[in-house]
């Protein structure tokens, strides 16, 4: 790893799906959409973790190439020589299937007004769902 003035000028990259995609490079900045807001990450950054429910992650690798991809549910940690980010897929700009999302956002309410009130915990759960799903078709379009 390259570093100068004893501070790092790259890190590690890490971008993987529980579908399977993965991604890997030397970055020189990763910028991540977490649901707290947006990170610039640089190599030297502090210790963080955050929660991902759909955006975008950039990577600019060593050469100046920009790396863009749409990530749903999941989270990011970064470490002073390494940015690790796991999600539930990865999806290339341009390649949410809009309809078929929102045919599964249908879906889920009809399971929510099934629901008792009782049965808070399970609507909670759906709720967020249906949050993460709408904000995934708003990055798509």
């Amino acid at each position: 790893m390259a570093t100068r003035k004893g501070l790092p000028t790259e890190m590690k990259f890490h971008l993987a799906s529980a579908t399977g995609k993965h991604f890997e490079a030397e970055a020189k900045e990763v910028y991540v959409e977490t649901d707290d807001g947006d990170l610039g990450i640089l190599p030297g950054h502090q210790p963080e973790f955050y929660s991902i429910g759909a955006g975008f992650v950039v990577c600019k690798d060593k050469d100046g190439n920009e790396i863009r991809k749409l990530v749903y549910n999941g989270f990011v940690q970064i470490e002073p020589d390494a940015v690790r980010v796991g999600v539930q897929e990865i999806y290339e700009p341009g390649e949410v299937d809009i309809e078929a999302v929102e045919r599964e956002i249908s879906q889920l309410r009809e399971k929510l007004s099934s629901l008792s009130e009782e049965e808070a915990e399970s609507r909670s759960s759906i709720e967020a769902e249906i949050r993460r799903k709408e904000v995934l078709i708003r990055k798509a379009r």
